[in-house]
Order: structure tokens, then sequence, then C-alpha cells
């Protein structure tokens, strides 16, 4: 199965690992659009729940509609990780691709699901109609954290028709690392021009606002090269 980390496909793998046990491969693509972290979590996780991980570098920036960020850039980048998925799944004798797609991502612009129906990946959690909350809820009993966000690349923190080069990635990757390490889970650090705004869960911002937190936040972004820091705070 298609394993990033996140969420959804850590529930799944879980699930799949309780039924199935050792039969259940977990395939995971790294590259710069991968947050860092992301890679290091799911290999604990591969490994807590005694599952085949194999680990495959991806660079989706030699994808020109991923480095134009173009609208079809999740489906490029989907084909072609789904491509080399279904090489290495052929290799290891494994008969089918699962991901971890929900009910909710039907309510989303999402393009690469296009590219999963093309080349016959399968969406367990969609066929059982769990959404998000099931999803969240299901987990903890399964051992698994359901506050922790969804992964997601980080070419999505920047606006569509935007030349994304590896450096821009790095630098998003970089400041929700610093947040990140100081205990704030849901953090998205979007991009416009040279103005960094930071997204994170309501109840996370009171820490955030600490002057001593927040002054030591926008220093480093502007370190990063961006002008300044915006809040994307809760209304």
């Amino acid at each position: 199965m298609l394993f990033s980390g996140g969420l959804d496909s850590s529930f799944l793998l879980a699930a799949a690992a309780k039924v199935l046990g050792p039969g259940v491969t977990a395939i995971t693509f790294t590259g710069p659009h991968t947050a860092p972290g992301e890679l290091a979590a799911a290999w604990a996780l591969a490994r807590r729940l005694n599952v085949r991980q194999m680990v495959r570098a991806f660079d989706p920036l030699s994808l020109p509609e991923f480095r134009n960020n173009t609208l079809k850039r999740c489906y490029a980048c989907k084909q072609a990780i789904i491509t080399q998925a279904w090489e290495i799944a052929t290799a290891c004798g494994i008969p089918v691709l699962w991901d971890g797609t929900n009910l909710d991502d039907l309510a989303d612009f999402r393009p690469g699901m296009k590219a999963l129906k093309e080349q016959g990946v399968e969406s367990p959690l969609l066929l059982a109609g769990l959404g998000k909350t099931a999803i969240r809820t299901l987990s903890r009993d399964l051992g698994i954290d359901g506050s922790r966000p969804s992964q997601s690349c980080l070419a999505t923190r920047f606006p569509y028709d935007t030349e994304l080069t590896g450096n821009d990635l790095a630098r998003v990757g970089r400041g929700e690392a610093w947040l990140k390490r100081r205990g704030f889970s849901r953090v998205r650090l979007r991009v416009r021009g040279d103005l960094a705004i930071l997204v994170l869960a309501r109840e996370e911002w009171a820490a955030f606002l600490d002057p001593k937190v927040h002054r030591a936040f926008t220093a480093f972004i502007v370190s990063l090269g961006f002008s300044e820091l915006s809040l994307d705070g809760p209304g």
C-alpha cells in the first residue's frame, strides 16, 4: 500500500496489519515535496506494526506540471508515483495497491484521484464510507494518534502557477519544522510572494502568541528570506 505516514494511510496500515499481519507491504516515496519529519514518522510506525516498508526517492520537480505548480500538479505527481509503485509491487508479487483516500476527499479539489482510478489503485477507506471524523475515532482504537494531521505535499503551500524550486519547498519545510519541534502539531506555512502566512489549529494559537515564541519564530522566518510573517488566526 501507498504509505505517506499521515493520519489516513497510518490508520489504513494499522488496520491492514491487524488483519493481514506480515502480508502487508508499505511503499513510501520521499523527496523535496515531503515535509521534514514525515519519513521518520512513517518509518517508526512501520517498525512498530512490524510490516515491511520500502522507501524510494522521488523528485516531483522533474515534472513540468509540478515544477510550474499547475492545476495538473497533483495528477502528474500521483501518476508518476503510482507507476513506480506498481513496478515495485509487480517485482514483489503484490497484486493490489491501496491508498488512504477517504470520503471527505470527494469534497475537495483532488486531481490525483483521477490518477488513482486510471491506474487501478484501490481506496479501502473510501469504499467503507469512512470520513475524517470516523478515521480519527477508529485510529485511537488501533493505537494511532487520531489528532495527528493528514500529510500534504509542500507544494500545496504555494499558489497555483507559481514556479517551484527545491529551495522554495525547503524554506517552507524548515519553517513548519521549527514549530513542530516545539510541540505545535497542525502547522501550515503558506506563501504569497515573499510573505509567509502561518496557519495553526485553533487550540494552538494561544501558545504561539506567547511573545517569546512569536518573536523567535518571526525572526526565523525572516532569516529564511521571507519579508514578513502574517498570521491567519482563528475567526
